[in-house]
């Protein structure tokens, strides 16, 4: 995949929260055993996405952390690259340490196309959209 395990986390966290009743606080326990993320590595990112806005967390008994507006309004990509950093620097695929537009590969064409439609996918999408689409396939599924 295009991300780390850190990337899918945060992915799997944001829309877990952005398919739940807005006004619900969800304790990072209950995300990570829904999930099924390291609860440990699940606190840091939350953390992370707290520090960028798109988590607000709330502490003490009854606490737990929701999803904030700018969130809903961001891109799947923007969420990942927040905690992350840049991610659409997808590799050779071939696996040559030198491919370049200049030194291409045999299949660079075809994988840099691959490479923008990825991009555009991840970048076109707001969490909510995504999340709304999700809550569909899993009524469907019912």
């Amino acid at each position: 995949m295009i991300y780390t395990k850190t990337g899918e986390y945060a992915i799997r966290a944001i829309l877990f929260l952005a398919r739940q009743p807005k006004e619900n606080l969800i304790m990072s326990s209950e995300i990570a055993k829904s999930e099924e993320i390291p609860a440990h590595y699940l606190a840091k990112i939350l953390q992370r996405m707290a520090k960028y806005g798109y988590v607000d967390s709330f502490k003490g008994r009854g606490g737990g952390f929701q999803i904030t507006d700018l969130a809903l309004k961001s891109s799947i990509l923007e969420i990942v690259e927040r905690v992350e950093g840049p991610v659409i620097n997808l590799k050779c695929v071939t696996g040559l340490k030198e491919c370049s537009d200049e030194n291409p590969c045999p299949l660079h064409e075809e994988w840099a196309l691959v490479r923008e439609r990825i991009y555009q996918l991840v970048s076109s999408k707001s969490v909510q959209e995504v999340a709304e689409k999700y809550a569909e396939t899993l009524n469907k599924n019912k």
